[in-house]
């Protein structure tokens, strides 16, 4: 475009701005003289101040009837209310009958309500109402929005648009604005004319900026998600920058602002406080109850390294998530890749996170939502907003990293009064969080192991059943003669039987695995006693006296009971065997000793924190606290309010205080250097006589070290026994194996 055609674009402009205006002006001057008719004439949008006790009201969740909140009890047009009940709607949820009037009369909203109650339509009703009753407007080529939502994500960007488009009919012009698609497809609808605007903050930007979107018609500024624009994903500049904008081609604040979110936390609500107008009112449908999530998902923590995720997570959602469809959520884009090509789920996951081409998301979105994929594996992209009633289930492959992403997550599942479960696999170290997790959302987490086979037998052959359903009786008479065949060699029973497992993918067998771990291979035992121990060394030394051939590597994951009278431990599958009385067999010999027991429980009984020995809490302070050692004051928080990492201020606790191996001047603390671990010796204790050795040099019998404990961090710590003669002999007869495998991973 040349200079000249800009100047006389940017003339025209100029004069539409004054025209409208003048329009504006006589249409407050014809308000002010008419009587006040609530079915034609639009609210004002700047009301008078309600008082202060009213900015801030907390709506108690009820049981209202369909009648209280039908859609016909709201000012909703005959057109709206028709298109709704072809979605299905004929009544209002909680949170979109709480804020329908505040909107209605013009008032600015911060709403808060748990996932999958309906915010969306919150919003979108009441703003498609007050449009229609614009008389001003007239479709026009090249108008400018009228309202703006902006969203996290591009796929909540492209669900929302779609809900109004469902709300208004044909009545109003919508745009989904976001990136990975090119931009000319957008101006020439911005050309066009446009109603809402539905886009990413990135790519709304851009648009003002080339001058392909005006601002001074504007009347609603929505934000999805409130928190994660604000905070989460670094958006506050891109949000003040737009409201810079808005204010710029606009000489009033004459739009209403909302503000909708699962989570509000206090961190952002300085930050919100500065979009809102001085009397909005802050609509809360969680209050101050305990649990923050939907209150129909059930919540289950999976123990399970990292390594062993991929081979149990087939059943899992065999198990839990049935025939529903089921999401699982990855920490990177690499991880994501990686399990969706997993030989368990490849056959019926599809991959999804920000590298993906957008057209590429949007195919991958629609055949899962039409069921075409059982699974999607994904990032964070998925955690907010999206509406997918059928989700059944949502696993966690390891503990998100703070508790509104865990709320988000979890609430993908449970939506529109449907139930769901959410899985989070975590490892030992990963203990601390899932309680932090908990406290802060109110969740509790039931603690089960990984599918049991009959768990896995039971979900799998309930699927085969409805399989059979599905076959067409004129094809049976081709199947007959080889049936028959199969019941005179095995017999009916088994035949089917063994139809069944090949169907269900378990004719190979199913595997055993760990209680405490999941991994396969691992069978876990319980040692009960009829008198209370202080360490679990006193049944391993049992074990080892009445076994001695079971080697180190045979047994491992100790683990007290609750009530101090028992040890679950796991053993080596092929070390032992469980008959069908529930008689254990270790190497081939049954258990003989007297007023013990030893059994192969199905679930874990409650056990011991690992971190109960002593020692602090986890998190927080200046080293006072301690994600806890056996004792000793250290702190896994560091300087602040950081629940979670950072070094300053503190370390691991102190070691041992059991005279039987060392006292504490004999311990050392020091730094891994695979490079020249001896310089690191010196340089951290000089005169110490300990000799540091990295986890690959580590054998039962080498050094002595008295525990290895890892961070999450720029480098491991290693707390080390001194090689001394007084050393107790029977130093790993004893030791206190908390740690195995998986927790070095």
């Amino acid at each position: 475009m040349s200079r000249k055609d800009s100047s006389k674009e940017d003339r025209s402009d100029r004069r539409d701005k004054k025209d409208k205006q003048r329009s504006r002006k006589r249409d407050r001057d014809e308000r002010k003289s008419s009587p006040s008719q609530e079915e034609s004439t639009p609210v004002p949008s700047s009301p008078v101040p309600e008082p202060e006790s009213k900015k801030r009201k907390v709506v108690e969740e009820t049981d209202n009837s369909d009648e209280k909140l039908a859609l016909s009890n709201f000012r909703i047009s005959e057109g709206t209310i028709e298109n709704l009940e072809k979605k299905g709607i004929s009544s209002l949820f909680e949170i979109q009958a709480a804020t329908f009037d505040t909107i209605y009369d013009g008032k600015d909203v911060l709403a808060r309500a748990r996932t999958g109650t309906g915010k969306t339509l919150a919003f979108a009703i009441p703003v498609v109402e007050r449009l229609a009753l614009d008389k001003n407007y007239r479709e026009r080529r090249g108008r400018s929005p009228r309202v703006l939502v902006l969203c996290p994500t591009r796929d909540l960007a492209k669900q929302v648009c779609g809900d109004f488009e469902q709300v208004s009919g044909n009545r109003l012009k919508t745009l989904p604005v976001y990136g990975g698609v090119p931009y000319n497809e957008q101006t020439s609808v911005f050309r066009e004319g446009v109603d809402v605007v539905v886009g990413t903050p990135g790519r709304i930007l851009d648009h003002i900026k080339f001058g392909n979107m005006k601002l001074h018609d504007l009347k609603f500024i929505v934000l999805d998600e409130a928190d994660e624009m604000l905070d989460a994903r670094g958006f506050e500049e891109d949000m003040f920058n737009l409201l810079s904008s808005i204010q710029e081609q606009k000489e009033t604040r004459d739009y209403q602002t909302l503000l909708f979110s699962a989570t509000v936390p206090e961190s952002v609500m300085q930050t919100i406080q500065r979009f809102l107008k001085e009397d909005y009112e802050r609509i809360d449908l969680i209050g101050n109850a305990k649990n923050r999530t939907n209150t129909n998902i059930r919540h289950i923590a999976m123990p399970s390294s990292y390594h062993t995720r991929a081979d149990i997570i087939g059943d899992v959602v065999n198990v839990y998530g049935r025939s529903g469809l089921t999401v699982i959520f990855c920490a990177t884009k690499a991880d994501a890749n990686e399990l969706g090509a997993h030989d368990k789920i490849k056959q019926d996951a599809a991959v999804l996170h920000g590298d993906i081409a957008q057209a590429s998301r949007e195919a991958t979105m629609k055949a899962f939502r039409e069921g075409k994929y059982k699974c999607i594996v994904c990032t964070d992209v998925l955690a907010r907003g999206l509406d997918i009633p059928q989700v059944d289930l949502v696993i966690n492959c390891q503990p998100p990293k703070d508790p509104e992403t865990y709320v988000h997550r979890s609430g993908r599942t449970g939506r529109a009064g449907r139930s769901g479960v959410c899985v989070t696999f975590y490892k030992p170290a990963e203990e601390g969080l899932l309680s932090y997790i908990s406290k802060r959302t109110g969740v509790q987490f039931e603690q089960l192991s990984a599918p049991r086979p009959e768990d896995i037998i039971e979900a799998t052959t309930e699927d085969a059943f409805k399989s059979i359903d599905l076959v067409k009786p004129d094809v049976l008479p081709f199947f007959e003669k080889p049936a028959q065949e199969l019941i005179d060699k095995h017999g009916a029973l088994n035949a089917v039987a063994a139809a069944l497992a090949f169907m269900t993918g378990y004719h190979q067998g199913v595997p055993s695995r760990s209680l405490l771990t999941s991994q396969e291979g691992q069978t876990t035992l319980l040692l009960q006693l009829s008198y209370t121990i202080q360490h679990p060394g006193y049944v391993r030394n049992i074990i080892s006296r009445e076994y001695p051939e079971l080697g180190y590597d045979d047994v491992k994951g100790w683990r007290m009971t609750e009530d101090s009278m028992g040890v679950v431990f796991d053993i080596k599958s092929s070390r032992c065997e469980v008959k069908e009385d529930g008689e254990v067999l270790l190497v081939g010999r049954p258990w003989t000793a007297h007023n013990i027991t030893l059994s192969a429980p199905k679930s874990l009984p409650t056990l011991q924190d690992r971190d109960n020995r002593s020692g602090g809490g986890y998190g927080g302070g200046r080293g006072n606290s301690g994600y806890g050692n056996r004792s000793g004051g250290g702190g896994y928080g560091g300087r602040g309010n950081n629940n979670y990492n950072n070094r300053s201020g503190g370390g691991y606790g102190g070691g041992r205080r059991n005279n039987n191996y060392a006292k504490d001047e004999d311990l050392v603390m020091a730094e891994r250097d695979d490079d020249n671990s001896e310089k690191s010796q010196e340089k951290i204790y000089p005169d110490s006589p300990a000799r540091i050795i990295p986890t690959n040099d580590y054998e039962l019998g080498s050094p002595q070290w008295n525990d290895i404990m890892d961070e999450k961090g720029d480098g491991m710590f290693y707390m080390m026994h001194l090689e001394k003669s007084t050393v107790h002999q029977n130093f790993f007869n004893s030791f206190d194996d908390d740690f195995d495998d998986e927790d070095l991973s």
